[in-house]
């Protein structure tokens, strides 16, 4: 089998399997170093990760702000702000 042959076989039988890919359940929509707008479907408790990873680029951590049905608002707080935690 050829190369152009091999390649030619991968993309017809391999792009349909594309499809089949789960959807993200949680996604983040907009935010800043002070808040990150996150959309999801279903369980809420997949936004935590998403919130977490983006609230760690500015060296701070999540505390849920508000809840609707279908996205999250997470304030980012900097560490020894956030009750529970320790500078």
């Amino acid at each position: 089998m050829t190369w152009h042959t091999a390649r030619l076989f991968l993309l017809v039988l391999g792009a349909p399997l594309v499809g089949c890919a789960p959807p993200q359940s949680a996604v983040a929509m907009q935010g800043n170093a002070d808040v990150v707008v996150i959309n999801y479907v279903g369980d809420i408790t997949a936004t935590l990760p998403v919130a977490r990873k983006h609230c760690a680029q500015y060296e701070r951590e999540p505390v849920l702000a508000e809840t609707k049905p279908d996205h999250v608002v997470y304030a980012c707080k900097r560490p020894g702000t956030v009750p529970g935690t320790h500078s």
